[in-house]
């Protein structure tokens, strides 16, 4: 059974719910979540998560923070970046996958409708601890669904993570926005990756297509949504974690990396 890596646990929802305790897991401790999903007064949902947070301490299989150290563990500011949160509230159990829309069903993803308000959720820092932008800037942004495994990263490493799930074999576990994402590319598409830490952007170069290939625009209108997935959008206009721009590249043209004349070399990532 696949378990979320990172789950907080709140009384209530909204900015006014208590924060009971925060997890990271290692591949651990899923019957125990399933317990606390069961939950059906809010004592005995304080009392699983407790459990849980002594059991981590215990046999030392994650991380676990609580209200008795009253310490927030996570870089981001809120639980929008956190894999699974839990509430219980009106004596049911709500889970919000990564700060999307709160379902009753445990797990559940519910995307936001377009002009569906964001989920709101408690402050906990005032700075976003891998961006320095102020909290108070992201509570109403959209967090992607692959935030929470790649916040500490930095533009080079980001890269790298988004070369292997384009072309690397999925496995289990596989999140179901990336498995979409990858049925909008072709298979036989080959990737130069420029990372440019001044700007906080990604040029990606798509080499596989026919001069005028339709099919081109849907691959490049994929890869945009890379920042949506793989940090935020902010329905403010602000700006995203980082940029993307995308170059569409026929076969027969030459490469501007030299690695990808070998046809067999499926992507590459330089630093700019």
């Amino acid at each position: 059974m696949n378990c979320p890596t990172t789950c907080d646990f709140y009384l209530g929802r909204g900015l006014n719910a208590d924060w009971v305790a925060s997890i990271d897991l290692n591949h651990c401790a899923c019957t125990s979540l399933a317990a606390i999903e069961r939950a059906g007064t809010a004592d005995e949902f304080r009392r699983r998560v407790e459990r849980l947070c002594d059991t981590i301490h215990r046999d030392e299989t994650g991380y676990a923070t609580s209200t008795l150290s009253s310490r927030w563990q996570w870089l981001w500011p809120t639980s929008h970046g956190t894999d699974l949160t839990y509430a219980i509230d009106d004596g049911a159990v709500w889970t919000s996958q990564r700060g999307q829309r709160w379902s009753a069903r445990a797990g559940k993803y519910v995307p936001p409708g377009p002009d569906e308000p964001p989920v709101v959720f408690p402050p906990r820092r005032d700075t976003c601890g891998y961006t320095g932008i102020a909290a108070a800037d992201t509570i109403a942004r959209r967090y992607g669904p692959l935030l929470g495994r790649t916040h500490c990263d930095d533009i080079e490493e980001l890269g790298m993570r988004i070369l292997a799930d384009l072309t690397v074999a999925p496995g289990p576990g596989t999140l179901p926005e990336l498995a979409a994402l990858r049925l909008r590319l072709a298979q036989h598409l080959r990737y130069a990756v420029t990372a440019d830490s001044s700007a906080v952007e990604l040029e990606i170069e798509v080499l596989g297509y026919r001069d005028g290939d339709p099919a081109a625009d849907l691959a490049r209108d994929a890869l945009a949504s890379l920042p949506a997935l793989y940090g935020w959008t902010d329905p403010d206009g602000g700006p995203p974690r980082f940029g993307v721009r995308v170059l569409i590249a026929a076969d027969a043209r030459h490469a501007s990396h030299p690695a990808l004349a070998d046809r067999h070399t499926r992507a590459v990532l330089t630093v700019r």
